[in-house]
């Protein structure tokens, strides 16, 4: 039984120090396995498993001791060149790291009650012992397995510690359930908010006391200067304010992207392939609330670009590339919104074969294949249930991983594009909001009506001839860079009838706003374009309900109530 201390505000500052320590050990842990001459990473190992042992023999986590300086033997003797690191090796510490996270997670809920040890104390023995596996038997026995020279009783002790299909899901689930609702902020971010937050208490002050004189003075004329000064000055403050609020809640994509080389690590092992994991933006900053649910999306991405798209080491040769596949992961912010890529050297996206299953599954009929282009067939790839694999395994083929990242970026107000190149490769590039509490919107209008759509799903907006939109399949479409899209009139989906259809076909023209929602494209006609807006997004309320097609609204300049279009909606009709 784990002994709990008094003081929740240590156990607090314990749980907040021990989770960043181990957010970078897998990392590390990783990287040492491709660079095992690196000590000053191995010493930055070393030190993160040593800590964690030291506070945790401070606070009584006995267990936490016990796993902590059994790893840090093994560490020590890396260092000291009397052990060298293999992937099995790799494999146990790993593992053991995992047990660390289920401890850490325990003390985090309360949870007094003690696990068992000895399964992985065993392997980490074997590994100070000299008696772990040699080259050849680790391509081909599992490195949890005891090895053959342990004697009955030891092997008896392994297999009995063999961890549960339960204990196992506990460590799967360890490191996200050790994920905490609170951000740090550092200190600079709160002094600039306390800065502004004193400047506009002092406006509003000067506010205050203009209002008090207007309201005694004859003469009107003497306070538009003062109020035009002292509203410029409060716009100014309000903006800097907001941005500072937004800062607050921003943290660094690296969170996120550290978690992935163990990832691509374990999946590649499984695949038996040899993957090399590139990673750059991670300093990118990005609401945690996106950044929480993005996770999910990434995982199925890198799982595909290795399945999928990282050929054998056979094939590679064959082709005359390198036996090691590589992926790709980036983030780099434009404007209000962060780019993310996911990038093989695979065998790219195989139309042909995409086109086959389609039409195998019934999910297109060949008439409406005819009139597809490349970008079109290739986004087939996010329909439910589709997949190419020919078999299924752990890693995928039923077709439920590009459905679910379609969802998640769909949720988050994303664009997904796919870019593939037959024995080059396939880049899958995510555009997602940095921030979902205010949004930037572009402003149309519809007959007498003012809509807001959100920014972050337009792609661009379009001038057209009347002439140019086609019927397809009983649909209107118009053909755009090699691809169809569908429209729809905003008039119509909210059924305003303004009577200027017959003004539209004198004019002979109209404007579409091109909407992109996940791995959709479609189009919104409307009569106007008014120009960008920033809104803030108010729910319509428990009277109206959830209105279709509408995703709240917001209050503008004028004092006015305008409806922000839910693009996601009118994206299911495509």
């Amino acid at each position: 039984m784990q002994t709990m201390v008094a003081d929740p505000e240590l156990i607090k500052e314990f749980l907040d120090e021990t989770r960043d320590l181990l957010e970078n050990l897998d990392n590390d842990l990783v990287r040492l396995e491709s660079d095992p001459q690196n000590q000053d990473l191995l010493n930055r190992i070393f030190r993160a498993v040593h800590t964690i042992k030291g506070t945790s023999s401070f606070l009584g986590f006995d267990q936490l001791v016990e796993l902590g300086h059994a790893a840090e033997d093994v560490l020590h003797m890396l260092r000291n060149g009397e052990r060298i690191v293999t992937p099995v090796v790799m494999d146990i510490l790993l593992e053991a790291t995992d047990k660390l996270k289920v401890l850490v997670r325990q003390i985090k809920d309360k949870n007094v009650h003690t696990i068992d040890l000895t399964y992985i104390l065993a392997n980490l023995g074997k590994i100070k012992s000299g008696k772990l596996m040699d080259a050849e038997q680790e391509e081909t026995a599992p490195p949890s397995l005891p090895s053959q020279e342990d004697d009955g009783a030891e092997q008896k002790a392994a297999k009995k510690s063999e961890p549960s299909p339960r204990e196992k899901a506990d460590t799967k689930d360890a490191f996200h359930d050790m994920e905490s609702s609170t951000i740090r902020v550092g200190t600079d971010r709160l002094d600039d908010l306390m800065n502004l937050v004193g400047e506009l208490v002092l406006e509003r002050n000067r506010l205050l006391q203009i209002n008090r004189e207007f309201r005694v003075s004859q003469n009107v004329g003497d306070y538009s200067e003062k109020i035009v000064d002292t509203t410029e000055k409060i716009h100014f403050i309000t903006s800097e304010l907001q941005l500072s609020v937004l800062k607050t809640r921003m943290v660094p994509i690296d969170r996120l992207f550290r978690k992935f080389p163990r990832l691509v690590r374990k999946i590649a092992r499984e695949m038996h392939k040899e993957v090399e994991l590139v990673m750059s933006g991670g300093e990118t900053e990005l609401d945690k609330t996106v950044i929480d649910q993005l996770g999910d999306p990434l995982v199925h991405l890198l799982r595909n670009a290795i399945d999928h798209g990282i050929e054998s080491q056979e094939v590679r040769e064959k082709m005359g590339k390198g036996k090691v596949g590589t992926v790709h992961l980036s983030a780099i912010q434009e404007g209000n919104h962060i780019v993310v890529s996911i990038k093989d050297d695979g065998h790219g996206v195989d139309i042909e074969k995409v086109k086959q299953r389609a039409l195998e599954r019934k999910m297109i009929t060949s008439a409406q294949l005819q009139t597809m282009g490349k970008q079109d067939i290739i986004q087939l790839i996010f329909e439910p249930g589709f997949s190419t694999a020919e078999t299924v395994s752990n890693i995928s083929g039923r077709g439920v991983g590009m459905d679910v990242v379609k969802m998640n970026i769909r949720n988050l107000s994303g664009i997904i594009d796919v870019q593939s190149q037959v024995n080059v490769g396939t880049e899958l590039i995510l555009k997602l909001p940095l921030t979902l509490a205010v949004i930037q919107a572009l402003m149309v209008q519809v007959s007498d009506d003012i809509y807001a759509i959100p920014l972050a799903s337009v792609i661009e907006t379009l001038r057209i001839s009347l002439k140019e939109i086609k019927m397809v399949d009983r649909r209107e479409v118009i053909c755009h860079r090699d691809s169809v899209i569908p429209l729809f009139y905003l008039s119509r989906l909210y059924k305003i009838d303004d009577g200027k259809n017959e003004k539209r076909q004198k004019t002979g023209y109209g404007y579409v706003v091109l909407i992109g929602v996940a791995e959709k494209r479609f189009g919104l006609v409307v009569d106007k374009l008014l120009g960008q807006e920033e809104v803030v997004i108010k729910s319509l309320g428990e009277y109206l309900g959830n209105v279709s097609g509408i995703a709240g609204g917001t209050i503008t300049g004028d004092g006015r109530v305008r409806l922000i279009v839910d693009c996601g909606t009118v994206a299911d009709l495509v």
